[in-house]
């Protein structure tokens, strides 16, 4: 397994985003590694992150099938949805597949990396 201090996972399929959250999450001194959902069930695997932040649609897998896969060996790195879907069915999916939090897009993008950094320091998850 890889070690990278200071690493956060995005998998989103929308580029635009990735390097929104890349950028601001460079500015507080972490780097984003983004991928989409083909790759992240292998990434997740074979390296070790802070935190990941997720989006719930995609074509073959959802947010809620990736995070309990990512839960079925990783109890304590923080997983935090970042999704346009703001219906409460959604949410609550999310959370019992064991996600962190759950922010709305576009709405609580300035809630993203002070909830990240937050739930890093509060599941003492260290590279």
């Amino acid at each position: 397994m890889k070690n990278n201090p200071l690493k956060i996972l995005c998998i989103e399929d929308d580029e635009d985003t990735c390097e929104l959250i890349a950028f601001v999450f460079k500015q507080a001194g972490y780097s984003v590694e983004a991928c989409s959902q083909t790759d992240c069930l292998k990434l997740i695997r074979e390296e070790k992150f802070l935190a990941i932040i997720l989006d719930n649609y995609f074509v073959e897998l959802s947010g809620v099938q990736i995070c309990q896969e990512f839960r079925s060996f990783d109890r304590t790195t923080p997983v935090i949805f970042f999704s346009g879907e703001a219906r409460q069915e959604e949410i609550t999916k999310a959370l019992s597949a064991g996600a962190n939090d759950y922010l709305i897009k576009p709405n609580d993008f300035e809630k993203l990396l002070p909830t990240t950094i937050k739930l890093i320091e509060e599941s003492g998850n260290q590279i």
